[in-house]
């Protein structure tokens, strides 16, 4: 039996209540609240609101990624500020810190640009990153995300600002990469 939602070493399906935990311990992980916009700690109350609150959204979802070998999970892949009229969403993956740099955020990413440009019918794909965040940064670019332009000295961390990197890429260039 095929597995459509899935890629090749993954499984990826729409975050359940029973999601919520491991995504909450992905998010509150120095590792990752480093190089997002709010770097605050969740709690389990204020992430089960949150869970409820995105479960309704229409412009908002939130998908888990799981080995399909033994069904770890692996992260969270984001879809924010969803608009059907202009055709466009904000993209972001968030993987755990010990499954870094196995190429599981290029499979999501892939899986994701095929069901938002193929069968969704968007048009544009946006995101943003903290300049510092360089494995971020090179996985954009090799993924054909071109860089926008920046917010100068948006993001506060360790004392000191840094610029937020704006990138997109439009379902042609997926297309022709």
């Amino acid at each position: 039996m095929t597995q459509h939602n899935s890629t090749e070493r993954l499984i990826i399906r729409i975050m359940e209540r029973t999601d919520v935990e491991e995504a909450r311990l992905l998010h509150n992980d120095d590792s990752t609240l480093n190089c997002l916009t709010d770097p605050s700690h969740v709690t389990e109350k204020s992430q089960m609101a949150w869970f409820e609150s995105i479960s309704t959204s229409k412009t908002s979802r939130r998908y888990v990624a799981r080995l399909k070998s033994d069904l770890t999970f692996v992260g969270v892949f984001r879809i924010d500020r969803l608009d059907p009229w202009n055709r466009n969403a904000y993209i972001g993956a968030d993987v755990v810190f010990e499954l870094r740099n196995q190429g599981y955020a290029t499979e999501m990413f892939r899986y994701f640009f095929k069901y938002l440009f193929d069968q969704c019918g968007l048009h544009r794909l946006s995101l943003v990153t903290i300049e510092t965040n360089q494995p971020a940064m090179a996985l954009y670019k090799k993924i054909g995300f071109i860089e926008e332009g920046r917010e100068r000295q948006a993001i506060f961390r360790e004392g000191r600002y840094h610029d937020l990197i704006c990138m997109s890429i439009l379902a042609d260039e997926w297309r022709s990469h």
